[in-house]
């Protein structure tokens, strides 16, 4: 994955600049040049073909660049410059300083709505998060940059966006989000008739079948590319798509056409010295000699791949113990340096002592100006470390302003909205309740309980939005009030039990005796938590099934503190999405949603309201046995009612 980033990386970048012109004629352009605008774009067109190629020369022509855009105020060709000294920082490694150009330079595109600029800063940002691990950050940039390219209508540029996009999402294991965004990608490609890009979304989908383990989509796809690659002479190329269709065969148990694109793989690595490659090729052949009985290969490329690996790790080690030593080696020569200077000095004072008043008086002045300047030299720089932390919480400040205004939009209208929406809606089932009351004939009753059916779910979500919005926002209060838990258990067991009967499962109800029967709290959260949880519960069990149970854990003198489980028998949740469930719009899987519907948000609102309450969900489950979710809650006793009822 890292290496068809890489390889889109330096196709994109290409993209963004048209520099078609060799470098010697751009030179001889500048000396030609009369206006200062057209320098300029000339000195950023230079910087950004140097940066391949001879980092010092390329930022000085960036800087050149930077300096003259300054004096003619010319916006457009600084914030280029500014981009062309970030690719040169980014090929050097140095990806922070090279981040503080790009968010400059994307300032400077806003403020002018250069959308092409802006598309091609938050492309180079996403390879450089990209490169650092950060996928989420990677694909935001990315998104926002697809986003102006389709409004510039840059098919090409449009068709690169959604395969690198579709590369992060393969990153994440989001095959479905991968294979649309590589779909997409290649319709474009294949109307523009790039067999460049094509090269790269065949590589990507051939990847992506192989985790799915779709043999033979992996490797037609991973052919096409491998037989581009191979017409361009592209050997880097070559050997990772012979990677990918040796592990395919491999998958395929097909070990001779196994052996040969992995040993393949491992001929071209070895010349291009591609480690990574050439340790995957070791590896996977000793696996398939081990399979075919042929273990004294296996022994061999095994051992190859171990000693390998552990030069690979004995040279990380060198060059880090290289590092310390060199950082300690500058230490020490400071210090000896410090020590002869102190040294010096006292030999300097002595002298000036022997010799006379007047020297002493010069050695003074020396000494004065001396430190003069080195203080001076001191506040530039202190006064330069402040203007870049002024820049960058500035720019921090305006990150922070722009979230807080979509936030605060965002809340706006999802109350607007829910609220515009469900008074129509409220109207629509009371006339849905007056129609069916009007004697209808079975096909008109079949349709007017689909359609109320319909319209309920609706309602149900619009509640659910808004109640979500104000738990967001902050303005949703529980109340404390008396209510009677045995009415309100009694009213939740009959309506669950009859939807539970009628899908051929069980629904049980397990109170302690001895939880007081009247209650101070806000009834209607409680009840709307268990009812998200327990129709949770019967909508994904098929059979067998889901128990509430109520447990006494404390009991004061004016206070009682209860434990609610509620367990079931269905589908159950992997471990690895146990934790994303209570995020909103989340559920488990694709599936999920397509066979049992839902919006996601049950789950969500119930974490929120019982943060409210004080408190917090817990949840055990395994894939196919079941879950089981609890929460614990206080509520203050009513004595006066409790009382009255024993008397």
């Amino acid at each position: 994955m890292k290496k068809l980033s890489a390889y889109i990386l330096i196709a994109l970048l290409c993209c963004g600049y048209s520099y078609a012109q060799p470098k010697d004629s751009l030179k001889s352009y500048l000396e030609e040049t009369k206006t200062d605008s057209a320098r300029v774009a000339l000195l950023a067109k230079l910087g950004f073909e140097y940066a391949f190629i001879d980092l010092d020369s390329s930022r000085q022509f960036s800087s050149q660049a930077i300096q003259l855009a300054d004096d003619i105020n010319y916006t457009h060709g600084k914030a280029d410059a500014l981009n062309s000294l970030a690719i040169s920082y980014d090929i050097e490694g140095n990806h922070e300083i090279a981040i503080t150009y790009w968010l400059e330079a994307l300032d400077l595109y806003s403020s002018i709505q250069a959308k092409e600029g802006l598309a091609r800063i938050y492309n180079n940002c996403g390879m450089v998060y990209q490169s650092l691990g950060d996928t989420t950050k990677s694909l935001e940039f990315h998104s926002k940059s697809l986003q102006i390219e389709k409004e510039l209508g840059d098919s090409l540029g449009i068709a690169y966006s959604m395969t690198q996009v579709a590369a992060l999402h393969l990153q994440m294991a989001d095959y479905d989000q991968a294979l649309y965004f590589y779909s997409t990608a290649q319709e474009l490609l294949e109307i523009l008739n790039d067999n460049q890009g094509l090269a790269y979304v065949h590589w990507g989908l051939g990847e992506m079948y192989l985790y799915m383990k779709e043999a033979d989509k992996a490797l037609s796809h991973s052919q096409f590319a491998f037989d581009y690659f191979e017409s361009e002479e592209n050997t880097k190329g070559m050997s990772e798509t012979s990677l990918i269709m040796g592990k395919t065969y491999l998958l395929q148990q097909n070990t001779a056409k196994a052996e040969e694109k992995l040993l393949l793989a491992l001929e071209i690595s070895e010349h291009l010295d591609a480690k990574n490659v050439i340790l995957e090729s070791l590896i996977n052949l000793s696996s398939l000699y081990k399979t075919t009985a042929a273990y004294a290969k296996a022994l061999d490329y095994h051992e190859r791949f171990t000693a390998l690996q552990d030069t690979v790790l004995k040279n990380e080690m060198t060059s880090n113990i290289k590092e310390i030593e060199a950082k300690y080696n500058y230490e020490k020569q400071q210090q000896q340096i410090e020590l002869l200077s102190q040294e010096n000095e006292f030999q300097t004072t002595l002298r000036n002592v022997s010799i006379g008043v007047t020297l002493a008086i010069t050695v003074f002045l020396i000494l004065l100006y001396w430190a003069y300047l080195s203080k001076a030299r001191t506040m530039d720089v202190l006064r330069n470390k402040n203007e870049e932390i002024e820049k960058k919480n500035a720019i921090i400040e305006i990150e922070k302003k722009n979230a807080l205004a979509a936030a605060q939009a965002k809340s706006d209208f999802l109350s607007l909205m829910s609220h515009e929406i469900r008074t129509p809606m409220n109207v629509v089932i009371g006339s849905i309740y007056l129609l069916m009351e009007d004697d209808p004939s079975p096909e008109q009753a079949e349709n007017l309980n689909m359609l109320k059916f319909s319209a309920e779910n609706l309602l149900t979500l619009l509640n659910d939005i808004l109640d979500l919005n104000k738990l967001e926002s902050g303005k949703l209060e529980l109340e404390s009030i008396p209510f009677d838990m045995n009415l309100l258990i009694k009213g939740i067991s009959d309506g669950y039990g009859v939807q539970a009967r009628s899908k051929g499962i069980d629904f049980s109800l397990d109170v302690d005796d001895d939880i007081p029967k009247q209650l101070i709290g806000d009834p209607g959260r409680l009840s709307q938590i268990l009812n998200n949880l327990i129709s949770n519960g019967i909508k994904f069990t098929e059979e067998g099934d889901v128990k509430l149970r109520i447990r006494m854990l404390k009991k004061g003198h004016k206070k009682v503190k209860l434990k609610f489980i509620i367990e079931d028998t269905g589908i159950g949740i992997p471990p690895d999405k146990q934790e994303a469930i209570f995020e909103n719009f989340t559920q488990a899987n694709s599936n999920t949603t397509r066979k049992y519907g839902g919006s996601g948000l049950g789950l969500a609102i119930t974490k929120h309201v019982l943060n409210l309450f004080g408190s917090d969900i817990s949840l055990e489950s395994e894939l196919g046995k079941g879950s089981k979710f609890s929460f614990k809650l206080s509520f203050k006793t009513n004595h006066i009612l409790e009382t009255s009822d024993m008397s």
